[in-house]
């Protein structure tokens, strides 16, 4: 076996993985990131299928947030375009949301009870400027003491579901508010004319040029550790395996994979439990399409109303790059009735495709399918619902996880993994020094 040293090891080159390694990198660690596919970047990259560039999951990320913040931090090119005002489609019509004022927008589209009105969005701002609502309620049933109004329901059920990729009776209403209050309900995104691919990529170099590496197609197969403490990982790179020697390993695999891959048997019981009771994966349906003529006179709509498609984007209305000349690149979500049981992804996209068609009148004159999938069980859309996260420390020294299993409360998708990195990177640069180049 042969042998080889590093500072810190990355396990997944998700988002928190390449931003815990990035920010290390940068301030003169030496880190290995290793990556059981062949390409980087997990759920945030890109797969070129028929001259398109279709996602492996994130569409839009967030901007002038947490992920741009890091990127600047550490140099790093941070290629996104974004995206013009949110479009809702309510009701049967199209609304434009504007910047200030967008809830009381979305309820008039709704409702022309002006006493309804106001009472929710006193509710609203109660929650938001003095109280949040308790966790132990959803924000659905948060909702209902205020209104009953189906099409109001529709409308935070669309929100939520599009952005959390939980129900709005699933997600704690606590949550809920704490994701506006930190992310502002996620309202500044864009598309990547690379394709998402293009983030990972970006602080991949970032790694290289700081004297670190990158390794695709090399799958951890174990964590070492010694009375407590990591030790570093054993990776199979061309068929080999390799001991790389560590004082630090960050996994970016999941909560789970990251115990089977330390052995349940060197975590402590009360936190084997509490993965045990407490992690919920959370599951979405994608729809990825091609169409001759754009679909959709905006950016991307928010739909209200139906029963699984939620979002319809069109990232080619302004980054024409990620299609063919003269054709537009489309992605539906969609949510299950409940992201508690395992989904027949055949029936959930037959179902959803029936919803495009009742959307978008075009569909079945334009539109060719592409990929189409379920993101669950050991590929979900998120690792935990939002209120339902494992600590970013394990039971093993200087063993973290990062990623959407261990994110903060209030924050959400990749914006909630690149800060799990940040806050993982900033943990090791107070506790371990670094070796760098010399060790």
């Amino acid at each position: 076996m042969g042998v080889e040293r590093y500072d810190v090891v990355v396990i997944g080159s998700g988002m928190g993985g390449m931003c815990a390694a990035a920010l290390l990198a940068h301030e003169g660690y030496r880190v290995l990131v290793t990556e059981r596919l062949p390409y980087i970047g997990g759920r945030c990259s890109t797969i070129e299928y028929r001259g398109f560039k279709c996602t492996t999951g994130v569409i839009g990320p967030e901007t002038g947030g947490v992920i741009q913040g890091i990127f600047d931090k550490v140099g790093a090119d941070f290629n996104v375009r974004p995206v013009g005002p949110p479009h809702y489609l309510v009701g049967g019509k199209i609304h434009e949301v504007p910047a200030k004022g967008g809830f009381r927008t979305l309820l008039a589209a709704a409702t022309r009870d002006e006493t309804e009105i106001e009472r929710v969005m006193e509710a609203i701002s109660r929650a938001l400027s003095w109280m949040e609502p308790s966790a132990s309620i959803s924000l659905r049933q948060w909702l209902l003491q205020y209104t009953r109004n189906e099409a109001i329901l529709a409308i935070f059920q669309a929100m939520v579901s599009a952005t959390t990729f939980v129900n709005a009776d699933e997600l704690p209403a606590r949550e809920y508010f704490l994701f506006l209050k930190k992310m502002r309900g996620y309202r500044g995104f864009g598309y990547c004319p690379e394709g998402s691919i293009a983030l990972p990529r970006s602080l991949s170099r970032v790694v290289e040029k700081n004297g670190g590496s990158v390794w695709t197609s090399c799958p951890a197969v174990r964590i070492l550790s010694e009375k407590g403490v990591v030790r570093g990982a054993v990776v199979r790179r061309g068929g080999e395996e390799i001991q790389v020697q560590a004082a630090v390993v960050i996994s970016n695999c999941g909560p789970r994979r990251t115990v089977e891959l330390a052995g349940r048997e060197n975590m402590d019981k009360g936190y084997l439990k509490e993965l045990d009771e407490t992690v919920k994966p959370a599951m979405v349906i994608v729809i990825q399409f091609a169409s001759d003529t754009a679909l959709l006179d905006c950016d991307y709509l928010i739909v209200t109303g139906l029963k699984r498609i939620n979002a319809v984007f069109q990232p080619t209305s302004i980054c024409p790059e990620l299609a063919p000349p003269g054709r537009h690149l489309l992605v539906a979500g969609g949510a299950p009735v409940s992201s508690l049981s395992p989904l027949d992804g055949r029936k959930e996209i037959e179902l959803c495709l029936a919803e495009l068609r009742e959307i978008l009148p075009g569909f079945d004159r334009h539109a060719q399918l592409l990929l189409t999938g379920t993101f669950q069980g050991e590929w979900p859309a998120m690792q935990s619902w939002p209120g339902s996260d494992m600590p970013q420390k394990t039971p093993i020294v200087n063993l973290y996880n990062v990623g959407d299993g261990v994110k903060s409360s209030g924050m959400m998708a990749l914006a909630a993994a690149a800060e799990t990195g940040a806050l993982v990177a900033e943990d090791v640069m107070r506790r371990v020094p670094a070796r760098g180049r010399d060790h």
